[in-house]
């Protein structure tokens, strides 16, 4: 329950459509609404909710929560027209009750999400290395998931996708192929064409990622799974595993269908060299609506007409 809170939370944070601009607005209107009317129970619920916003906002300064905590704390006191602060002592009683009371509130949050953030680092890392181990056993494609990640956070940031989105998209590039960790040696590296069989095998490789992987609760709610799963699916519907098409596919696996087929052409193989660039830019505009999202392909244009062959990985920072 504390990660699904803190999952929930992090997806907040990083949303397009909320910052710290709204904080603003919300504190100032906690704070207006205030000094019109009066209303106990109300306010103090609007003070809650903003201690939580002040944890969600400022999750890792913890001396700008501390400052915004002691100014929410005056200001509720100060608009609170009570007897009680006739009374020196019970004044200083109250004040100090209720920085306890917020400042506990918006450090609760704050503590879970870095909690959150830690264990997913860890995990990670730890899935990370088992791509890297992958990488290792196949010099051709060694940087290949690192190649599909960027390429595929490349088309999700052009299609306006959420920071969150984007940094998913590029966690899941890095785990697309960790199924074939599964497949033997002689058919994974094998220089000449593989057998119907042997084909069979490593169409398993989704299956066997998404098994891998699927008790890591982090992955599933993220949709990480279904990016492992899905990234051969095509958009006709005649992919594997599951043989879905359009809008079944997650738009995610969509993107990186993309990625992972303009890094297959464009780098060196076992069993071939590297493909001219401008043929595999034509490959896949022409299986747009058949292999490929055209929406996703049309991202992809579109970075290709501004960055052409910069657009390459081995061109980038």
């Amino acid at each position: 329950m504390k990660n699904y809170i803190a999952h929930q939370a992090e997806t907040f944070i990083l949303s397009k459509y909320t910052s710290r601009f709204l904080f603003g607005i919300a504190f100032l209107a906690v704070i207006a609404a205030d000094i019109y009317f009066e209303n106990y129970i109300l306010f103090q619920f609007g003070y809650l909710m903003l201690s939580l916003l002040v944890g969600l906002s400022f999750w890792k300064e913890a001396w700008i929560r501390s400052m915004l905590v002691v100014l929410i704390v005056f200001f509720r006191v100060y608009l609170e027209k009570q007897p009680i602060f006739l009374i020196h002592d019970e004044f200083l009683l109250r004040v100090f009750t209720l920085v306890v009371t917020y400042f506990l509130t918006s450090s609760s949050i704050s503590f879970m999400i870095l909690y959150y953030n830690r264990q997913k680092q860890n995990m990670l890392q730890l899935t990370f290395t088992l791509a890297k181990a992958l990488d290792s056993r196949d010099h051709y494609t060694a940087d290949h998931s690192d190649n599909v990640a960027y390429y595929s956070r490349k088309i999700a940031e052009e299609m306006n996708l959420s920071k969150l989105a984007c940094e998913r998209i590029y966690i899941g590039g890095i785990l697309h192929d960790i199924g074939k960790i599964g497949v033997p040696e002689h058919i994974l590296l094998k220089p000449s064409r593989l057998t119907d069989g042997e084909f069979e095998i490593i169409k398993e490789h989704p299956n066997t990622g998404y098994e891998m992987l699927s008790h890591i609760s982090h992955l599933k709610r993220s949709g990480i799974l279904d990016m492992i799963l899905h990234h051969h699916e095509r958009f006709d519907g005649r992919g594997y595993p599951s043989r879905i098409g359009h809008t079944e596919i997650p738009i995610a696996a969509r993107i990186m269908a993309v990625a992972d087929t303009f890094d297959a052409m464009t780098s060196k193989r076992v069993y071939r060299g590297e493909l001219d660039v401008e043929f595999a830019v034509e490959e896949i505009r022409k299986n747009a609506g058949t292999q490929f999202d055209p929406d996703v392909v049309k991202a992809f244009m579109n970075i290709w007409q501004r960055e052409g062959p910069q657009l390459l990985s081995k061109y980038s920072a």
